[in-house]
C-alpha cells in the first residue's frame, strides 16, 4: 500500500496556484480589514438609498464591490482548507471568513427591500438622471421582477430570522439516515459477516453475487422501515415550510416559487416529465439487456444494480489524462484549446490525494481568480472523465468572467452542468472510437448506458414524485407514511416496468434521498445532460455554426434568462426533440452494445 503524502511533500506543479489570488496571508488580511470598513460603510445607506439617484449608485455599486472581494476572499480561504482539513491555521481562516460573510449579509440585508418601496417608474427616472446606473438597469429589473411576491419589511425580517428553524427537518433527517439508522449485517460472497453502512451500500448491491445482491436490498430497507413515520414527518415538515412561504408570498405553488428564483419556465419541468413518459420502451430496453447478459430467468430490482460489465482496469498517468483531453476538446479550437494548456501549465489545477486532503472533485472560483480544480487523481478512467468534466465546469467559469461584466458573470445552476457533461460526453466517444478491444468498448458503453438510465430516468422519476409531494400537500392532505410509500412504489412500477419483479422493500426508497430536501433541484439533472446531449449531436453531426453557437453559449454567463442561453448553444428546453435526442442517444448505445454481445 502506498504511503499517503503530506500536503508538504507534494510537488508544486502538481498544486494549485493560490498565489495568484494573494501572495501572502497579509494580503488576504488587507481586504479582510476592507470589506469591514465598507460594512460598516454600507450601514449608513439604511433608510437613505432612495434619498436621490446618486445614493442609489453609490449603495449599488458599494455592495458589489463588497460582495466581488468577498467572493475573492472565498475562493481563498476553503481553497486552502481544502489542502488539509486538518492545518488548524487553515480551519481558522475559515472561520473568520465566514463570520465576516455573516456580518455582511446582515448588514446589507435593508438594500433590496429598500430598493423595492419604490415604483418602476421613480427607478427609470433615477437611471435617466444618473448615466452610471445604466450598468446596474438589468440587476433593477430582476430585483423588480420579485416585488409582487416580496413581503414588508418586518414580514421578510420575521422569516430571515426563522430560516435556521426551517431548515430543521432536512438536518434531522441527515441525522437518522447517516448517524442514528443501522443497517444490520450481511454475509458477503465468501460467508464472511459484513456490517453495512452508507459507504459500502452501493459495493454490495452492484455485487455479481445475486445473493449479495438480495440480501443487502432486503436488509438495507429493512432498516428504513423502521424510520418510515419519523422520515414521512420531516418530509412533510420539509414541504410544509416551502408550501407555506411560497403562498405567502402570493405564488400559486411551490414548484412555480422554486423555479422563479433561477428564472426557469415551469413548462420545461412539465415538458421534460412528459417526454420520458412517452419514451419509457427505451429503459424498458435495456433492463432486458440487463437480464440476457446477467443471464437470470427473472429480474429483480435488486438486480439492476449491477453493472453489466466490469470497469476498466486500465490504468492513465496524468500525461496521459491530459493529453486525452486535449485530444477530445481540440474541436473547440484554438481559443479553447489554448485556455485548456494553460490550465495545465499554470497551475489551475490540484491534482494528487495527499492526507486530510478534501476527497471528490471539484471546479470553483471567483471572478478575480483562476478557476481552480481540485482533482485526487490515481490513474483511473473515473479520473480521466473527472478531468475532463471539472475542465468543463472551468471553462465556462472563464469564458463567462472574460466576457461579462461581475454584475452578469454567475451563471445560473440550471446551466452548471451543461458544459462539464458536454466534455464528459465527448470523451466517451473519443474513448469508444479509441478502445482497441470489444471488451474496451463495451465497458464505456456500458457506464454510458447507466449514465443514462440513472439521470434522465431515475431522476425523472424522483421529479415526478416531489411534485407529487407538494401538490398533495397544497390540496389540503397528509403526507403520511402510507402515502408517500404507495405513491414511490406506482412510479417504479411505471419506471421499470411490468418485465422487472418490483420487490416491495422499494416502496421505502424515498426515505433514502435526501434530494427531496434540495426544494426541486433534481430535474436539472436530467434537463442538463439533456441539453448536453443536444450540443454533442450537433457538434459530431458537424451542423452548422454548432461549435460556434457552444463557445457563444459559454460566453453568455449570467446576462440572459438561463433558458436563452441555452437556445444561444441552439437548445429549447421547451422542445421535445431535446429530450426525445438524448433519449435517442441512450438507444443507440443500448443497439451498439448488443452488437458487441
Amino acid at each position: 500500500m502506498e504511503k499517503e503524502l503530506l500536503r508538504s511533500e507534494q510537488k508544486q506543479e502538481d498544486t494549485w496556484n493560490l498565489e495568484s489570488i494573494y501572495q501572502t496571508r497579509d494580503k488576504y488580511q488587507e481586504d479582510y480589514e476592507k470589506v469591514k470598513t465598507w460594512i460598516h460603510e454600507i450601514k449608513s445607506y439604511k433608510d437613505h438609498i432612495l434619498d436621490s439617484s446618486d445614493n442609489l449608485f453609490k449603495v449599488l455599486e458599494l455592495d458589489q464591490k463588497i460582495e466581488r472581494t468577498i467572493s475573492k476572499m472565498a475562493s481563498y480561504a476553503y481553497r486552502k482548507y481544502d489542502e488539509d482539513l486538518s492545518n488548524v491555521e487553515n480551519q481558522t481562516l475559515v472561520g473568520s471568513f465566514d463570520q465576516l460573510y455573516t456580518e455582511y449579509q446582515k448588514n446589507s440585508s435593508f438594500i433590496v427591500p429598500e430598493i423595492l418601496k419604490a415604483n418602476w417608474d421613480e427607478i427609470e427616472k433615477y437611471i435617466e438622471k444618473e448615466k452610471k446606473l445604466k450598468e446596474y438597469q438589468l440587476l433593477l429589473t430582476r430585483i423588480f421582477r420579485n416585488k409582487p411576491y416580496t413581503l414588508s419589511e418586518k414580514e421578510e425580517k420575521i422569516l430571515s430570522t426563522m430560516q435556521l428553524i426551517f431548515s430543521e427537518p432536512e438536518k434531522i433527517a441527515g441525522i437518522i439516515r447517516n448517524s442514528e439508522l443501522q443497517f444490520g449485517t450481511i454475509k458477503d460472497s465468501d460467508g464472511k459477516e459484513m456490517k453495512l453502512n452508507n459507504e459500502n451500500i452501493m459495493i454490495y448491491l452492484r455485487s455479481t453475487d445475486r445473493r449479495v445482491r438480495k440480501d443487502t436490498f432486503e436488509t438495507l430497507y429493512d432498516s428504513y422501515f423502521k424510520y418510515k413515520e419519523t422520515l414521512a414527518e420531516t418530509l412533510q415538515g420539509h414541504v410544509m415550510v416551502l408550501a407555506n412561504t411560497a403562498k405567502l408570498r402570493g405564488f400559486t405553488s411551490s414548484k412555480e416559487a422554486s423555479l422563479f428564483q433561477n428564472r426557469v419556465n415551469p413548462k420545461v419541468y412539465d415538458n421534460l416529465i412528459k417526454t420520458v413518459h412517452k419514451r419509457m420502451n427505451v429503459v424498458y430496453e435495456y433492463f432486458k439487456l440487463k437480464k440476457e447478459v446477467l443471464k437470470l430467468d427473472d429480474f429483480c430490482l435488486y438486480d439492476t444494480y449491477v453493472n453489466l460489465e466490469s470497469s476498466l482496469d486500465k490504468t492513465y498517468t496524468y500525461e496521459e489524462a491530459k493529453n486525452i483531453v486535449l485530444d477530445v476538446t481540440s474541436i473547440f479550437g484554438e481559443e479553447y484549446q489554448s485556455k485548456i494548456k494553460e490550465a495545465f501549465k499554470n497551475r489551475w489545477i490540484d491534482v494528487y490525494p495527499n492526507k486530510a486532503k478534501r476527497g471528490g472533485a471539484y471546479s470553483s472560483g471567483s471572478y478575480d481568480t483562476l478557476p481552480f480544480v481540485l482533482l485526487n487523481f490515481q490513474g483511473s478512467y473515473h479520473d480521466v472523465s473527472t478531468l475532463a468534466h471539472e475542465l468543463g465546469h472551468s471553462m465556462h467559469s472563464y469564458f463567462s468572467n472574460q466576457n461579462n461584466p461581475y454584475l452578469y458573470s454567475n451563471y445560473k445552476i440550471f446551466v452548471a452542468e451543461v458544459a462539464s457533461t458536454v466534455n464528459e460526453m465527448l470523451l466517451n466517444y473519443y474513448m469508444l472510437e479509441h478502445a482497441n478491444t470489444k471488451e474496451e468498448k463495451r465497458a464505456i458503453l456500458s457506464e454510458m448506458m447507466d449514465l443514462f438510465k440513472s439521470t434522465i430516468y431515475r431522476q425523472t422519476m424522483f421529479s415526478e414524485f416531489e411534485e407529487f409531494i407538494f401538490e398533495e400537500y397544497e390540496r389540503g392532505n397528509v403526507l403520511t407514511n402510507e402515502l408517500l410509500s404507495n405513491k414511490y412504489y406506482e412510479l417504479n412500477q411505471e419506471y421499470f416496468g411490468k418485465d422487472v419483479i418490483l420487490n416491495d422493500e422499494i416502496r421505502y426508497e424515498w426515505e433514502r434521498i435526501p434530494h427531496f430536501y434540495y426544494n426541486f433541484y433534481v430535474y436539472q439533472y436530467a434537463t442538463g445532460l439533456s441539453a448536453a446531449c443536444y450540443i454533442v449531436n450537433r457538434i459530431r453531426n458537424k451542423e452548422e455554426n454548432a461549435v460556434q453557437d457552444y463557445l457563444n453559449f459559454l460566453k453568455t454567463g449570467d446576462s440572459m434568462d438561463p433558458i436563452d442561453e441555452l437556445k444561444v448553444a441552439g437548445v429549447d428546453m421547451l422542445d421535445e426533440k431535446v429530450i426525445n435526442k438524448a433519449i435517442d442517444m441512450f438507444e443507440d448505445l443500448i443497439k451498439e452494445y448488443r452488437s458487441l454481445m
